[in-house]
């Protein structure tokens, strides 16, 4: 089964097409990261698949019932307690007011937040905690598709480990389904099924590959070997830390 499938997508800014005859699918339990050269399209690609920009032509066809996003900045209201952010997807998803406190409490276990961060403001806790409430925020709606849009570029590289690891526990189920964009092919190794390359220009997926073995089930000697063979060997994985400014990202 398919939880989103992406056809001919063009999408173009001030008249410029930066994406055009993209071509991509995400199976049902499938996580796919998507990499590529610095500003080539990969987080235009998936704020159109998410609906929030409208894409000059193609077709995005969301086989899930509900969705949430992870961006790179946690955005969380300042003036707003750990849980009152989390709380605010559940106010726009118009779920009961008697139903939040335990959806909330819940979607923070799911998070690894302890009862007591939800009563801290956002300038109250690290990077790291700021981002779990953001991912808390996302499950809390209990979406099953998620659109993770490089969300641990500005955290440190134990915090990054930390975050990476979460998701793979969050996504282990198979309930979940994603697209998760990424700039790093080792955080892509370890978290996906599947790694998609974007071209340079936008100009359509290049191909992919599928990483053996299960996320979560990989060793780090067997994400590093893949990893090394890909930048070393495969000529699909030939530009993606190559950098165009001129992209939009």
């Amino acid at each position: 089964m398919t939880a989103l499938q992406i056809t001919g997508l063009e999408y173009a800014y001030l008249g410029r097409s930066v994406l055009k005859r993209v071509d991509l699918t995400v199976g049902t339990g499938e996580i796919v990261a998507l990499v590529g050269p610095s500003g080539c399209g990969k987080s235009t690609l998936a704020h159109v698949a998410a609906g929030l920009m409208t894409p000059k032509s193609g077709h995005v066809v969301a086989g899930y019932h509900r969705h949430a996003m992870i961006f790179q900045d946690p955005a969380l209201l300042p003036w707003a307690t750990a849980a009152g952010n989390i709380g605010f997807s559940l106010r726009l998803a118009r779920v009961p007011r008697a139903e939040r406190p335990a959806r909330i409490a819940q979607a923070a276990a799911a998070a690894a937040l302890e009862p007591g961060d939800l009563a801290k403001y956002p300038v109250e806790l690290s990077g790291g905690m700021r981002q779990r409430v953001a991912i808390a925020r996302a499950l809390a709606v209990r979406p099953d598709f998620l659109f993770f849009d490089e969300p641990f570029t500005a955290l440190d590289v134990a915090l990054r480990r930390r975050m990476q690891d979460l998701v793979i526990e969050t996504c282990a189920s198979g309930r979940l389904s994603g697209l998760f964009i990424t700039h790093d092919l080792f955080e892509a190794a370890r978290i996906a099924h599947r790694v998609a390359v974007l071209d340079t220009h936008g100009a359509g997926v290049r191909g992919h590959r599928v990483v053996p073995g299960a996320p979560g089930a990989r060793s780090e000697t067997m994400v590093q070997d893949w990893v090394n063979a890909a930048l070393g060997r495969d000529p699909l994985f030939r530009h993606i830390h190559d950098v165009d400014e001129r992209q939009i990202a």
